[in-house]
């Protein structure tokens, strides 16, 4: 079998699986779930997958030389993987995706790490502070777009040209993580920016009102070039964005706006500041930014459940982190019917490459005790995996006891 048939067998598969009656359904229940209908079924995804572990998965084992034929091969492949062991809730798109092909210039500073020789191969740095004072500021740019549309045409066309008779080729443009603070902690470090939020609270305020100002014209110019995604087939951190509600059914793919779009973002740095602090130099910044879009993804590995309140002020928001240091029942109180929990389970409970099957079984019962509560429309993710001790099929093992939990509640 050559390379071209390689990938087309892959593609009818998959086609298969996306069109599915399973996998309508999946979209469905998730449409109802971010329409905050309370009687959805909670989902289960697992993504930020550490797939460095999984190298002796013989269905994962590329064998195309051609780039791009093994760029197909590899996206079938993968997603198929997931979808077989430990898809869950995952929902194939009935289509094959390739990135809108343009340029970003960045912001102007990047992250530099501190000398990591005694600690190789971590998965947590130490950084140098690029954002110092005033005078750092200044090298802050706006980014600059350069659209190449005729690379994404070409793309297209080529892909076609191998499953345009199996699949719709899709041109995508990109879902945002708007988390500035990640960006702040990377170029400066972690000590400094919550050393610099109480000596340096003016300088900070400058930072953010500079930050902001840039990222609202990149997302401009996004918008302009139509670069934005939204709609069938897009994730936004992590979940999936389906949305039972006329607007999103109404999304020209043409044409798309920030108000057809979900957005993600999150103030890490802040899980141990206080709500008034989080809200000074946070959401008072980014409410305006938000508030473009049509639905935000709000929060990631920080507890929330003291600061729902200043959440709030952003309008758009629909779903909200509830991660693992969180109280999941003051947090299910205090969003009540009004937002989705994302409820981010521990990733350390399969970090042995066994699940730990007692933590698991408590974590979910405790979340979905608090939810039924509050009447809080609630999805498990399990992300931000960075080891499973290579063995894949704890995956499997925990997405089952999570849906058997979930079945028998």
């Amino acid at each position: 079998m050559n390379e071209r048939e390689i990938v087309r067998d892959l593609a009818k598969r998959y086609a298969e699986i996306a069109i599915s009656d399973e996998t309508k359904a999946k979209a469905a229940n998730w449409g109802r779930l971010n329409a905050l209908d309370s009687t959805a079924r909670p989902p289960v995804i697992i993504d930020q997958i550490c797939w460095h572990e999984f190298g002796g998965e013989e269905e994962l084992r590329c064998v195309c030389e051609d780039g791009f034929l093994r760029g197909m091969e590899s996206y079938f492949r993968y997603e198929m993987y997931r979808h077989d062991h430990f898809g869950a809730d995952l929902v194939l798109p009935p289509f094959y995706p390739v990135s809108k092909v343009f340029e970003d210039t960045g912001y102007g500073v990047h992250s530099v790490n501190q000398d990591e020789s005694d600690h190789k191969g971590a998965q947590t740095h130490l950084y140098i502070d690029q954002l110092a004072d005033d005078d750092a500021l200044k090298k802050l740019h706006n980014h600059v777009i350069t659209v190449h549309d005729d690379l994404t045409a070409a793309n297209k066309a080529h892909a076609e040209e191998i499953v345009g008779d199996i699949l719709e080729v899709r041109p995508m443009g990109v879902m945002i993580w708007a988390a500035i603070w990640d960006f702040i902690t990377f170029c400066k470090g972690a000590e400094s920016c919550l050393y610099a939020v109480i000596d340096e609270p003016e300088f900070v305020h400058r930072l953010m009102r500079k930050m902001v100002d840039i990222e609202m014209d990149y997302i401009d110019q996004l918008e302009a070039h139509n670069l934005l995604a939204a709609g069938v087939g897009t994730k936004c951190h992590c979940v999936e964005t389906y949305v039972d509600e006329q607007r999103w059914r109404d999304i020209d793919q043409s044409r798309i706006r920030t108000q057809d779009c979900w957005i993600s973002g999150a103030a890490q740095i802040f899980s141990e500041v206080s709500p008034a602090m989080h809200d000074e130099f946070e959401i008072e910044y980014m409410k305006p930014l938000y508030d473009r879009f049509g639905w935000v993804n709000y929060g990631c590995c920080e507890p929330l459940d003291s600061k729902i309140g200043i959440i709030r002020k952003m309008k758009t928001v629909r779903s909200i982190s509830a991660s693992p240091w969180t109280n999941v029942e003051r947090q299910s109180q205090a969003m009540g019917k009004d937002f989705v929990m994302l409820r981010k389970s521990n990733p350390a409970f399969v970090a042995s490459g066994h699940p730990d099957v007692d933590s698991v079984k408590k974590e979910t019962r405790q979340t979905l005790a608090a939810c039924r509560g509050s009447g809080t429309p609630v999805a498990f993710v399990l992300k931000d995996l960075t080891t499973i001790s290579r063995r894949p099929e704890c995956l499997t093992e925990w997405a089952d006891i999570v849906n058997s939990e979930i079945e028998n509640f």
